[in-house]
């Protein structure tokens, strides 16, 4: 069976703060896991494509990091949430690597491993490298005005592949599925 999906960002999507010290400092956005409740309830396959950058600056390890996604993951599947993955970009932003956001190679590797399809998907995130991504997939590009684009200024430069911006993942998933 092939799925929809909604591809999630995490860090200012689904969880703050954007830039943490500790992997214990990230916490669920409210509302967050209810709206993918919702998505999963529609049938939208929920995998988190992330850039974790503080892996290659020795912050945290990606084990480390795996271990807190299944966690965050567990919290959420308890709210009716399922998230899968997650596909880690574990570099440094400045540094040159096939994985990192808008680059396709996470979205491609969900795609395949959990049979997804492109035309019926949507990015929900909060930075122009999202919506540059959805633009690369001929997704959706929903931005929220969490994380990097609680600066008002962002979202006029992530026009790129953006069909909606919404204060939060809430309000995104309230407009994504009043369009079915």
């Amino acid at each position: 069976m092939i799925h929809k999906a909604a591809f999630l960002d995490l860090n200012g999507t689904l969880a703050l703060p954007v830039t943490p010290e500790r992997l214990s400092d990230l916490q669920p956005i409210p509302g967050a896991f209810d709206a993918v409740a919702r998505l999963t309830r529609a049938g939208f396959v929920c995998p988190v494509v992330t850039v974790q950058s503080r892996i290659a600056k020795g912050l945290y390890s990606l084990s480390d990091f795996v271990a807190w996604f299944e966690r965050f993951a567990a919290d959420a599947a308890r709210q009716g949430a399922a998230l899968s993955g997650p596909y880690v970009c574990p570099h440094r932003y400045a540094a040159p690597c096939p994985c990192k956001k808008p680059q396709r190679l996470l979205y491609d590797q969900a795609t395949i491993d959990l049979r997804l399809t492109l035309s019926e998907s949507v990015v929900i995130g909060d930075s122009p490298e999202d919506m540059q991504a959805a633009a690369a997939l001929g997704a959706l590009g929903c931005l929220v005005q969490t994380g990097w684009a609680a600066d008002r200024l962002l979202p006029s430069g992530a026009s790129t592949g953006t069909a909606f911006v919404g204060p939060s993942i809430v309000e995104v998933v309230e407009w994504i599925l009043s369009r079915s």
